[in-house]
């Protein structure tokens, strides 16, 4: 019977365990699943863009004017929300949002543990023509940085 004992909980130990380990996969697969799927919309949005409104855009939002199936769209991208952050996007200019992903580590580049804004720009002849996105997506045991430099292949002034 004490031999049972032993094995019974050593067996439940490693069930246990897997159990945890499994959930804890489980989540980072998802939150990168999400947070690449942002990245890459992000991503080819932007490649087809025209122009970034700069008056409208800073380190954690980003409107630009662009095309979605053969459309013109102004798209707003944005993290807020109070820590943990979420990602949202806009594709009527900014009227209504919808959330995308969510947990954001990173507002501004001077949030703890931050070392840059969710959107920088390069500008050349007085327009952007390049957007690094920079997050940091948060799951249960650790964060992870998903980072794309775009150049708007259609940048007009």
């Amino acid at each position: 019977m004490a031999v049972m004992s032993i094995v019974a909980t050593s067996v439940m130990a490693v069930a246990f365990r897997s159990f945890t380990t499994t959930s804890t996969i489980t989540n980072r697969r998802d939150v990168l699943t999400d947070g690449r799927t942002a990245i890459d919309q992000m991503t080819k949005q932007l490649r087809q863009g025209e122009s970034v409104d700069q008056a409208a855009s800073d380190g954690s939002t980003i409107t630009f004017d662009t095309y979605i199936d053969g459309v013109p769209a102004t798209i707003v991208w944005r993290v807020t929300g109070t820590y943990p952050y979420t990602l949202e996007q806009s594709r009527d200019g900014g009227a209504n949002f919808a959330p995308l992903v969510s947990p954001i580590k990173c507002k501004l580049a001077t949030d703890a543990g931050c070392s840059a804004d969710p959107f920088t720009y390069t500008i050349y002849g007085g327009y952007v023509d390049q957007v690094t996105i920079d997050l940091t997506f948060l799951t249960d045991t650790s964060s992870f940085d998903l980072i794309s430099d775009v150049h708007l292949r259609n940048a007009q002034q």
